[in-house]
């Protein structure tokens, strides 16, 4: 990496370091040249209360920080360790010292509220230029080990390797022969095709952004910042662009592909071979070009080939350009093909040339082959057709009863809740007609309330799934409880007390409590005295660990997952807790501020998972059913089984991945595909065999032809070897043989007579 000021020239440096610093530099990338409006002043800036760089033994997971070996404007680069695997790391930290700063608790956060949208940006760009990188596996592109976001910022985990930038580097080596700089070029080239070919390009080529390793010396290329897929639009802030480097469509925000990259490759190749960078593509955009061509600059050093091919990828104008890296290589190495790697050698060989023609024309392969295609075609299509149709009939049944398997244990599941609701309606209606807790109401005393309250703690000790029992007066107020804290406070608010006091039994959704703090389920029932008058209300809380047992027992594989899901299209069950009281699709502005306000979910606000295809079909559901989604949670494709639950607004969803839920047909398609490679297999021997048969005998009697036709008539012969046609053809051909044979004698026998 490039030396920090301050740094002794001894001091090796790492080439994983941090791009694009802000130091003044006429080779730094200038992220935008379209015109932009000038940042708002904000004042000076706060200073920092806690040094930029983390402490030397700071842990992040796996990872302790050594020492920070450079620091820039966009971030600071660490040397760390990964104490579970004993090795040594460098880590970048994204921490532009202009707009952000560290706080007292190690986070990164934006000096001022108007740095923020600049923060999050660069911090989007830089989580881009991981991605991006952990995409290509390839020994001279950088490697990422890993990326995480922490303390407020992202971080980025490459391979530690030491070495030093080539425009560094080049200083001490510009004398090195075309032939070893081809050879040094030849893998880096590779590199860059292999990002091509994944549909990303560099877009910031430059001698700075490609560094040369200390153990072998070769080239890596670094910086993938600027990197954005080929078919990606192109918008303002995508005008990374180093002047002299970029070519003009990184100006203009033109088409840019492969040429692109080309263009800031031989632009490099021009500042090592002439000394000097080339001037800014768009003075070059005239009708006479001003740059002085590379085959005039370094004429008497390079060969003609090599600089020619440099001057072609830096034509100003896109469609002069060579279009991939291979047109570009075969240019480049015309002089020395031999330096070109192994694998370009033989793409271009004439015998892979030949080969691929053959291949696209059958009627040049070899009998044999022919034959045994067609023999095994012609056995195996048959059985192909059957298989194929005996399988579409068998998925279509499998998947039903899959389906059907899915719909049943929601209905096994709401059945069971069900059962657990009306138990316990039930038992709130007995208690309400209690008449210790009518006189309690009526005329309360130490001793009713005593008496009371022992009967409640009964209640609740017999009742595994019971939490709380309680006995509300007239006015809201909790006379009794069984759960401590509950006696004394009001709940007169509480939507379940208000209905029972207008006489009418009710059961809520899931509710979060206020006191216990967790979740739970209640039943409210009026208390009348002797003339029918609602003098109070008894209600029962139902412990929501007693709905999620039931709801996980129901989880045959562990891939499954069981979600309740209520009226409003709330989770308010879900197998990982962190998905509980989100919505399955976002909610309106004035049901999302109820819930909040009413504060049934303990929430400040209510997030959601937006899966619209499971909530159109669960939500309010009146009837079993199943649905195929993508999960947002999962990231994958699954199937779910839902059915209502009676007495309440709720669906059980029972829900799996497709991969999970096609495993029976997957396993039914390898045992077709097994039993059809094995019969072709056999097939495919005897086709063989009967094709050598027919095609030996055919061989055997052409190279007798050629013996013929050489009057060798010691070696026209053909052996038989069956009494087949093709032996009886042989005899002939043999016979055909000794008579001509026998007529040349005579005809040189008379010959000789009249002589």
């Amino acid at each position: 990496m490039n030396e920090e000021p301050g740094k002794s020239d001894a001091q090796p440096s790492d080439i994983t370091r941090l791009a694009r610093d802000v130091p003044a530099d006429s080779e730094a990338t200038v992220i935008s040249t379209v015109p932009i409006p000038p940042r708002p002043a904000n004042g000076p800036k706060p200073e920092a209360v806690t040094p930029l760089a983390l402490p030397m033994g700071f842990r992040l997971f796996e990872y302790r920080i050594d020492k920070v070996l450079g620091q820039g404007g966009f971030g600071i680069t660490y040397l760390a360790s990964d104490v579970n695997l004993n090795s040594k790391v460098a880590i970048k930290e994204y921490l532009p010292e202009q707009f952000a700063c560290r706080t007292e608790d190690i986070s990164v956060a934006p000096r001022t509220v108007t740095d923020g949208d600049f923060f999050e940006r660069g911090l989007e760009s830089y989580l881009v230029e991981a991605r991006t990188l952990a995409t290509f596996r390839h020994p001279n592109i950088v490697k990422v080990a890993r990326f995480f976001e922490a303390h407020n910022t992202a971080y980025m985990v490459l391979e530690y390797e030491r070495g030093e930038s080539l425009k560094k580097w080049w200083n001490a080596h510009a004398h090195m022969p075309e032939e070893e700089l081809l050879s040094l070029l030849a893998p880096l080239l590779d590199g860059l095709e292999v990002v091509h070919e994944a549909g990303f390009l560099h877009r910031d080529i430059k001698p700075d952004n490609i560094y040369v390793r200390d153990d072998d010396g070769s080239l890596v290329l670094l910086d993938f910042g600027a990197a954005r897929q080929v078919a990606k639009k192109r918008t303002d802030e995508d005008s990374f662009v180093t002047p002299g480097y970029g070519p003009i469509e990184q100006y203009v925000l033109g088409d840019q592909g492969p040429w692109t990259d080309l263009y800031a490759f031989a632009a490099t190749l021009y500042w090592m071979v002439c000394g000097r960078r080339p001037m800014p593509a768009p003075d070059r955009m005239v009708p006479q070009d001003p740059l002085t061509p590379a085959s005039e600059c370094a004429k008497d050093r390079y060969s003609p080939q090599f600089l020619a091919a440099i001057d072609w990828a830096l034509q100003p104008e896109t469609e002069d350009r060579p279009r991939d890296v291979a047109a570009f290589r075969k240019m480049l190495f015309a002089a020395h093909p031999s330096s070109m790697n192994l694998q370009e050698a033989l793409h271009t060989g004439e015998g892979a040339g030949r080969i691929g023609k053959a291949l696209m024309h059958p009627g040049s392969w070899p009998l044999a082959v022919k034959m045994t295609i067609m023999l095994v075609l012609t056995a195996l299509t048959p059985m192909l057709i059957t298989a194929y149709y005996n399988y579409s009939g068998t998925v279509k049944r499998v998947s039903a009863a899959e389906l059907r398997g899915l719909e049943q244990l929601a209905g096994s599941v709401s059945g069971r809740l069900s059962q657990l609701l009306r138990d316990s309606s039930g038992l709130a209606l007995f208690l309400g007609k209690d008449p210790e807790f009518v006189t309690l109401l009526q005329k309360p005393t130490e001793e009713r309330s005593r008496l009371a309250l022992a009967k409640l703690k009964e209640v609740v000790s017999a009742n595994p799934d019971m939490q709380v029992a309680t006995v509300l007066n007239a006015d809201g107020k909790a006379v009794v409880s069984s759960f401590p804290g509950v006696a004394g406070g009001n709940y007169g608010y509480r939507q379940y007390f208000l209905d029972a006091m207008r006489g009418r039994p009710y059961v809520t959704s899931m509710i979060v409590g206020a006191v216990a703090g967790e979740p739970g389920v209640f039943f409210s029932n009026p208390v009348r005295d002797a003339a029918g008058k609602v003098i109070g209300v008894v209600t029962l809380r139902i412990k929501g660990s007693a709905i999620s047992s039931i709801l996980e027992a129901s989880r045959e594989e562990t891939e499954r997952t069981a979600m309740l899901i209520d009226g409003d299209g709330i989770i308010v069950h879900h197998t990982d807790p962190k998905q509980l009281y989100k919505s399955l699709v976002p909610l309106a502005a004035d049901k999302a501020g109820e819930i909040v306000y009413d504060q049934r979910f303990r929430r400040e606000k209510i997030e959601t998972v937006n899966i619209p295809e499971l909530a159109a079909a669960a939500t309010g559901a009146k009837a079993r059913g199943h649905v195929s989604f993508r999960s947002t949670i999962s990231g994958q494709d699954e199937i779910a089984g839902f059915a209502p639950v009676q007495g309440q607004e709720w669906t059980v969803a029972i829900t799996e991945s497709r991969e999970l839920f096609e495993k029976p047909v997957r396993t039914l398609f390898m045992n077709v595909l097994y039993s059809v490679v094995v019969v072709g297999l056999v097939f495919l021997g005897l086709a063989v065999w009967f094709a050598r048969k027919i095609v030996r005998p055919i061989e055997s009697l052409t190279a007798a032809a050629h013996a013929l036709k050489s009057a060798d008539y010691e070696k026209a012969n053909v052996p038989v070897t069956s009494n087949d046609e093709i032996g009886r053809f042989a005899r002939v051909f043999n016979v055909m043989i000794d008579v001509l044979r026998q007529r040349e004698r005579e005809l040189a026998r008379s010959q000789k007579q009249r002589r």
